[in-house]
């Protein structure tokens, strides 16, 4: 265990949910700030990949944004370009 400087934050619990936090307390030996610390990063975790594009929507963005007068054998090096295009400014934003 560690003191850590923070907000206080104060709020009511249901009784289910009040059993649920000292079941999770017990289960990790700590305090019910520590599982509700950890609790609230799962879910954020979870938010975020749930809120992730998936595969098929990246494409189908990208895709419309291809000159459609070429043949189609140029199209995978569009795709390719603007895949690119698209990482390297993720990672210039600092969200890759």
């Amino acid at each position: 265990m560690y003191y850590m400087k923070g907000t206080t934050v104060s709020f009511r619990l249901d009784p289910e949910t009040a059993r649920i936090l000292r079941e999770l307390t017990r289960r990790r030996n700590g305090s019910r700030s520590e599982t509700m610390r950890e609790a609230l990063r799962v879910y954020r975790d979870s938010i975020r990949e749930a809120s992730a594009p998936t595969a098929w929507e990246v494409y189908s963005r990208l895709i419309n944004k291809i000159p459609k007068a070429r043949p189609y054998r140029d199209t995978a090096r569009h795709v390719e370009k603007l895949l690119k295009e698209k990482l390297i400014a993720k990672r210039r934003k600092g969200t890759l």
